[in-house]
């Protein structure tokens, strides 16, 4: 085993409180000692000399000094040191109080805490004298802005056009794949799917160096959103409906086969393989053919067009020229459009099934814009006059509507300068929805029907975010009303222009609007030294929708009829004594992120607790009863709890006072055997709590 490598922490900041804070969440991680503390400017850097310590925190409420002062005197007498400057005041006891206060530890023992460990890493990896030149002699200093919102701030949907430059734009690092951050200008709540860099490619060439969304118009989740694929380079990984990778597709499924899944079934993906449209069930693994085209030597739908609505019917082309519908049910292909002479780039179908052709040239003649056909493939309407990023969806009352943006439009609408536009299918009439700055480009999703669009937002030029060039909406992901009457920001994807195309973020819509993929780079590149075209997926629940959970797992509002699956233990046989079983026992298995926590509070001195909802534990045992045993306190959230499948009850574990060791729920008279208990986080709370957090420490049974 190799020795644990202590890193020495010196926390300088104001109030007190703050201090206590910090030092709460640094108790339950031995790696990480505090080694002092200092309250005032003009002694900081004469105790930071003394104590030698690894990391710094420190922010600009001391006294003594002038803060600028202060921090050049530090780098100066430092020069090993990482010093992190915290940005951003933490909201302390809301009755000012000096009791003590509490940092959630999503936003910090996720984020501080690895990005400690990570540079610290980084700075001991070279050689003293090589380290002193690559670092200047002066210290690493990063603005780290805490993510830390009140509950009030966090929950509130952003609606205005003001601008909200990301704290922390060129320093902060994502947390590890699987954990969760809050975005802190807009509170959208982003997981880590995926960590290319240390992931195996597992089509043979080494490691991976980039996972990402496919396409935006192409959505990679499933019809009940229980899976989800994402690309891995040249083929596709298969991951549960939180983000969890489970294996790799067949690498018959790779990034030039355009799988799609069906509207029907949430187990079968479509997608094409030279001249056939082939069928995956992706639970038992088998692949058919549904039709070969033997008139065509290769079909496709143009890399952006997606199943329609009705789940019957795609769009194809047949050798890049004929155009056609074909019905799945039916397996008829309907008539073609010959496209000879005429340049396209993308297909759409709608729900009634008539198809929309962008083509390449501009203009109001034929063959120009994006123009409609129906099912037959016949000319219906010019509905613009360019192409631009766009996406088919339906209205409320179930219209059919082109979501474009104008940006080369040679005859834009008025006042709606590189818009979002609306554009009905019946009609061909045109709604401006979003008008943008014009150094912003675009991706656009939608969902099927719920009223809303989707808007990627990203900046070629990379504007520094302090300058008049970071104008509203910068490297933003939005909600566009499709009435035109509200536009909700919902987070900045924090990915930076660093190759010609695999930074952008090709945000992409669940069918019901529930949650949202992209790619993003995090500027990773230029921080931790990664490939160009390094990027990672991420996971985002859109706020104020109904996201259950998906299939794969209890929902957050299970009934008896949707019993969680009872799983077998880890390994080994299950408890049956009535001491103790800790929470790393191997009869407990977890699903979803979880997060360990030492204290010596806790049973065993350890627990683990989530926030996340799905997130799931699964205690097996052998009796007649049993209890669970976790941490309540003020920032508690709600739980579900099943035993062998049945909902038994939804726990709030809030409480006012933090109380260790309790026991949150108890049930007997079992019939002797094997049970299940299964504890899922909601990622709900009560009014009077501030966070959702549900812990497990223990379990106790009963013969």
């Amino acid at each position: 085993m190799k020795p644990r490598v202590e890193r020495r922490v010196l926390i300088a900041v104001e109030p007190a409180s703050l201090v206590r804070l910090i030092e709460h969440v640094l108790e339950g991680h031995p790696d990480l000692r505090v080694v002092g503390r200092s309250s005032r400017n003009d002694t900081l850097a004469l105790r930071a000399g003394r104590l030698a310590p690894d990391v710094i925190i420190t922010n600009t409420r001391l006294v003594g000094d002038e803060p600028g002062n202060a921090l050049a005197d530090l780098t100066h007498s430092q020069p090993a040191s990482i010093v992190i400057l915290l940005t951003r005041d933490i909201d302390g006891p809301a009755n000012g109080s000096d009791a003590p206060a509490r940092l959630p530890e999503d936003s910090v023992v996720r984020q501080l805490l690895p990005l400690i460990r990570r540079l610290v890493a980084r700075a001991r990896s070279h050689p003293a004298g090589e380290q002193m030149s690559k670092l200047s002699r002066r210290a690493i200093v990063l603005v780290f802005a805490m993510l830390v919102l009140s509950s009030s701030i966090a929950s509130a949907l952003v609606t205005d056009a003001g601008i909200y430059p990301p704290p922390a734009y060129d320093t902060f690092v994502p947390p590890a794949s699987g954990a969760s951050y809050v975005d802190p200008a807009f509170g959208t709540t982003i997981r880590r799917l995926s960590d290319a860099m240390n992931m195996t490619d597992n089509a043979g060439r080494g490691g991976l160096t980039s996972v990402s969304t496919e396409y935006s118009t192409a959505s990679p989740f499933n019809s009940d959103n229980s899976r989800l694929i994402l690309q891995h380079q040249s083929y596709f990984g298969l991951y549960d409906g939180n983000g969890t990778y489970i294996r790799d597709l067949p690498f018959a499924v790779n990034t030039s086969t355009e799988p799609r899944w069906s509207r029907r079934d949430p187990n079968v993906l479509y997608f094409v393989s030279g001249n056939s449209l082939m069928r995956l069930d992706v639970a038992s693994g088998a692949t058919s053919v549904v039709h070969t085209f033997g008139e065509y030597a290769a079909i496709s739908g143009r890399g952006e067009s997606d199943i329609s609505p009705d789940g019957d019917h795609f769009v194809f082309a047949g050798d890049k020229r004929y155009v056609f519908v074909y019905e799945i049910g039916s397996g008829t292909k309907g008539p073609v459009l010959d496209t000879a002479g005429h340049t396209f780039n993308s297909l759409y179908i709608a729900s009634d099934n008539s198809v929309a052709v962008g083509w390449v040239p501009s203009g109001t003649g034929r063959f120009t814009g994006v123009e409609l056909f129906d099912r037959n493939m016949t000319f219906r309407r010019q509905l613009t006059h360019a192409l631009g990023h766009m996406r088919l969806t339906r209205d409320t009352n179930g219209d059919d509507l082109l979501i474009w943006t104008n940006s080369d439009d040679p005859a834009p609408l008025a006042s709606c300068a590189n818009g979002i536009v609306r554009v009905r299918l019946a009609s061909a009439q045109q709604t401006c929805l979003l008008s943008l700055d014009w150094s912003l480009a675009v991706h656009i999703t939608a969902p099927d029907g719920n009223g809303w669009a989707f808007v990627e937002t990203y900046a070629p030029s990379d504007p520094f975010f302090a300058s008049p060039a970071w104008v509203p909406y910068t490297n933003e992901i939005v909600q566009v009303k499709l009435d035109g009457t509200e536009t909700r920001r919902l987070l900045h994807h924090r990915s930076r222009p660093l190759n010609s195309y695999a930074y952008q973020p090709r945000a992409t819509v669940s069918r019901d609007g529930s949650r949202l993929a992209f790619t993003s780079n995090y500027r990773l590149p230029k921080l931790l030294g990664y490939p160009a075209e390094y990027t990672d997926a991420y996971l985002a629940m859109v706020p104020g929708t109904s996201t259950p959970s998906p299939s794969s797992s209890p929902t957050t509002s299970p009934t008896p009829s949707s019993p969680p699956q009872t799983p077998a233990p880890a390994s080994g046989p299950a408890p049956t004594s009535a001491a103790r079983v800790e929470q790393d026992h191997p009869a407990v298995a977890y699903g979803g992120p979880w997060s360990p926590n030492q204290r010596p509070a806790h049973s065993g001195g350890s627990a683990t607790l989530s926030m996340d909802a799905g997130a799931r534990a699964d205690f097996a045992f052998s009796g007649t009863g049993v209890s669970w045993i976790g941490y309540r306190d003020a920032w508690s959230g709600i739980a579900n709890v099943f035993v062998d499948g049945a909902l038994k009850n939804t726990l709030d574990t809030y409480s006012a006072a933090d109380t260790p060791q309790a026991s949150i729920y108890s049930i007997g008279g079992l019939t002797p055997g094997t049970h299940v208990l299964t504890l899922q986080v909601t990622g709900t709370h009560s009014g009077a709590s501030a966070g959702s957090w549900i812990w497990v420490d223990a379990f106790s049974v009963s013969r």
